[in-house]
């Protein structure tokens, strides 16, 4: 956690081994990195003795989460395997950043070569030990005691074979202060009296002061280090009251100077859109197109933008890709890592959901047809007479032959227009109806009765006229196109 505040990465995902000892520990690192406002996005357990593909399953979920930051605790064995796995996959280059424990950075140095070949810019925190002439000369006799039996695979020792030496010496050097003690002296001190005359709250040993805190060691110094190949670069320290800084007050001119450690940047996302003639509404590119991604059109990409921003850091970029083919060829490649991601108008069906994962849809959801279509044009001259039915124009002809015998009942005495002969009474009654609608004079009746009748025929004549043109039009346009189911 130190090394992520002094970093500033502020979300996170924690790996570690489901046990006992993983597991009393996670609630407390959790909790200590939610008071230093670091967002633990995944929490990923793997097994003791898990299977390869164990191991891959975890990576798989890791990649498609977005994840770049990692906390690893764990066994050095398990860890071994992990990393040896994520570098097949790719998760040890550019874009990602792994930090271990003080319970795993403890034990890197007597690792397997292949384990720290794949764990190169891995970041760990462990206790500071100066480089003393005790340690080293310590170190070279254990070198030259190992070599000398038969099994010469342990020629390394760790910080806890250090400690553990530190406190045999100090058991010694406290029996040689007590001196020549006799049994019944021994036999009247209890355990306790006895354990913490031996244990002095501080001593110093080859790996520097051991500072006693509730009869457990105490570190006061840390190193961070990071892993560059055979040998730990170390790139900071930090001391309990003032924090992390580039060097250590204790150590001499020649301590390396921190190094800047940039926050992770994924490649570009590669983004598939469909090419496409047809709905450009959605994805407007052509196949063989090259458009510039700021500059590609469509409602759907529009969504895939509006989303990006709002979900993910600005340290992740993206470009979208042409893809030819069908848009079930779109979701394979996904499923294949070819591309990472899919945008366009992309149908959810049963066969797809075994390739991808599917956002939430952005349009409505229904259910339709698509079919062709069956063009039926004018089949006559006599279309003019469909848009009303032969009952209504027998009515309309009925009620203008009904509107010109009254007007010519109530006109007859005033109007000499309605008297003369027969044939001519008849050519009056039948053409007055639609005279008046088609030429409209203020003369035409003379009584008010007539002009009464009249007013209302003319409303009445708009109305037909204006569902006359509405079925028309439907006609000429909308019903040419019929379904041929």
């Amino acid at each position: 956690m130190l090394t992520i505040t002094s970093i500033e990465w502020n979300k996170v995902t924690l790996i570690y081994e489901d046990m006992e000892f993983s597991n009393a520990i996670i609630p407390y690192l959790t909790d200590a990195l939610v008071n230093k406002d670091i967002q633990l996005s995944h929490k990923i357990a793997i097994p003791t003795f898990p299977e390869d593909f164990q191991i891959l399953e975890r990576l798989e979920v890791l990649m498609s989460s977005q994840s770049e930051v990692f906390v690893v605790h764990m066994s050095s064995n398990l860890a071994s395997r992990l990393f040896v796995a994520a570098n097949k996959e790719g998760m040890m280059g550019k874009g990602f950043a792994w930090l271990v424990t003080d319970g795993l950075s403890n034990f890197v140095d007597t690792m397997d070569p292949i384990a720290i070949g794949s764990m190169k810019g891995v970041i760990g925190l462990r206790p500071y030990i100066p480089k003393t002439t005790a340690l080293k000369n310590f170190r070279t006799r254990y070198k030259r005691i190992s070599s000398m039996k038969q099994n010469k695979a342990a020629t390394k020792v760790n910080l806890l074979g250090l400690w553990l030496y530190d406190i045999v010496w100090g058991f010694g050097m406290t029996v040689e202060r007590i001196g020549n003690v006799n049994s019944g002296f021994l036999k009247e001190m209890n355990d306790r009296t006895w354990l913490i005359g031996i244990l002095n709250p501080s001593f110093r040993g080859i790996s520097g002061i051991l500072d006693l805190v509730n009869r457990q060691f105490q570190p006061s110094v840390f190193e961070i280090f990071n892993i560059t190949g055979k040998r730990n670069r170390v790139i900071g320290y930090w001391t309990n009251g003032q924090g992390t800084s580039k060097n250590n007050n204790s150590t001499s001119r020649n301590t390396p100077r921190i190094l800047q450690v940039e926050e992770p940047t994924r490649a570009k996302w590669r983004i598939g859109v469909p090419s496409k003639k047809g709905f450009t509404e959605f994805v407007n590119i052509q196949s063989g197109n090259k458009s510039n991604d700021d500059e590609l059109p469509g409602f759907s990409i529009e969504v895939f933008r509006k989303v990006w921003d709002l979900a993910l850091t600005s340290t992740t970029s993206y470009e979208f890709v042409n893809i030819d083919g069908t848009y079930d060829d779109l979701c394979c490649q996904v499923k294949y890592q070819e591309i990472h991601a899919a945008v366009g108008d992309i149908s959810i069906v049963g066969s797809r959901t075994n390739c991808v994962n599917f956002t939430l849809p952005y349009l409505e959801t229904g259910v339709a047809m698509l079919i062709k279509v069956r063009h039926n044009g004018p089949k006559d001259m006599w279309i003019f007479l469909k848009p009303l039915s032969w009952d209504l124009w027998l009515v309309i002809i009925a009620i203008c032959i009904f509107i010109g015998i009254v007007v010519r009942v109530l006109e007859r005495r005033e109007n000499t227009e309605f008297n003369g002969s027969a044939r001519k009474q008849l050519s009056t009654i039948l053409m007055f109806p639609c005279q008046s609608v088609a030429i409209p004079q203020r003369d035409m009746v003379v009584t008010n009765g007539s002009r009464l009748v009249l007013v209302v025929w003319i409303f009445l004549a708009l109305i037909l006229m204006q569902s006359y043109t509405a079925n028309l039009s439907s006609i000429l346009t909308v019903n040419q196109l019929q379904p041929t189911i």
